[in-house]
């Protein structure tokens, strides 16, 4: 769900997904994207809960997703934390990493 609701945020920013779930060796990349002509590695958190999705990012998935994102050729990396809440859904966006 947190993933299909980034694709349409990223699309209302501009940004226009060219692939997801990009598999990599023995990784994945969650949304690949293309801001203009850079292309952009995106991982998604999502949560239902209390706290905030993009905490779920620690520096071991920033090194990573940053090697898996040299893998296809991303400029940049982005991080979005979704929060999927009764009434809302508040979206973090962290371009260019955390």
């Amino acid at each position: 769900m947190g993933e299909r609701l980034t694709r349409w945020f990223l699309g209302e920013h501009g940004l226009r997904v060219i692939a997801t779930n990009v598999r990599v060796d023995r990784g994945e990349i969650d949304i690949l994207a293309l801001d203009h002509r850079e292309r952009v590695a995106i991982e998604v958190r999502t949560i239902t809960g209390l706290g905030q999705a993009i905490d779920a990012v620690d520096l071991a998935k920033r090194q990573r997703v940053g090697w898996l994102a040299r893998k296809v050729g991303a400029t940049r990396i982005d991080f979005v934390g979704v929060k999927i809440e009764p009434t809302a859904v508040v979206f973090h966006w962290v371009a260019g990493g955390v």
